[in-house]
């Protein structure tokens, strides 16, 4: 539970009243009792100084922080106080290789705890709302399962390079003031982070309809595995929606 709701109990029992309703509580209930009120105001303020302590002791690069969300966004998934601290702290809750392979995964990694973390981002985010807002909801198409069934592949090596070449054609545009975490990124993938233009998209879609290979396929579009992953599926399952309608 959030420290901040806690204290909201704690405070509202100490003022005779229900956390729940506000009602004022009945006259002879327990709350009354002065040794009861004292006991509640010290884990009050306890509870306050846990809170601040946390913050105070807690260092995190505000920049690391906004990296870090933005990488989530672009992967869709949820920027979440339990997200950034697995994140942050290299658990093993993730299986997106983009995610595992940013220099910023388990970069807090034995400096701090999974209780500190936690504490900290959810405090972090009630005091900055505004970036629960770029959470990105899980979608249906998540659950396209086509890249995870056994692999093929029935594009002939002549097709393969051709895709490439083409690939090579639409050219990078996102080339000026890149974060250190989408140079990082190209390193291994040249078009990592890359806006996906129409072009590509049909390229992709013409592409899975025969092969679910992601290892290929990031070969050819020079794109991250995971990356193309959700892509695909979007197109997937658009397809077998707009089929649905018809």
């Amino acid at each position: 539970m959030d420290g901040n709701r806690v204290i909201q109990i704690l405070e509202s029992l100490a003022s005779g009243c229900s956390p729940s309703t506000g009602e004022l509580l009945a006259g002879e209930s327990v709350l009354n009792d002065r040794d009861v009120i004292r006991a509640l105001q010290i884990a009050i303020d306890q509870m306050r100084m846990k809170i601040h302590s946390v913050k105070d002791n807690v260092d995190i690069d505000q920049a690391d922080i906004a990296c870090a969300i933005e990488l989530f966004n672009v992967q869709e998934r949820n920027p979440t106080p339990n997200n950034l601290t697995g994140f942050f702290l290299a658990t093993r809750q993730f299986k997106n290789s983009n995610l595992l392979t940013d220099k910023l995964y388990g970069k807090y990694r034995g400096t701090y705890t999974s209780g500190q973390l936690l504490d900290f981002f959810t405090e972090y985010f009630s005091e900055n709302e505004s970036l629960a807002k770029t959470s990105i909801k899980d979608s249906p198409y998540k659950n396209i399962d086509f890249f995870q069934k056994e692999r093929y592949n029935k594009l002939s090596p002549a097709a393969i390079n051709q895709l490439k070449e083409k690939i090579n054609e639409l050219g990078i545009l996102k080339t000026e003031n890149l974060a250190d975490y989408i140079l990082e990124a190209r390193k291994k993938h040249k078009r990592a982070y890359e806006h996906w233009s129409h072009k590509e998209l049909e390229l992709l879609s013409k592409a899975i309809k025969y092969t679910n290979d992601l290892n290929l396929l990031s070969e050819c579009f020079q794109r991250g595995k995971g990356s193309i992953e959700s892509v695909g599926q979007k197109i997937i399952f658009k397809s077998e929606r707009a089929k649905s309608t018809i």
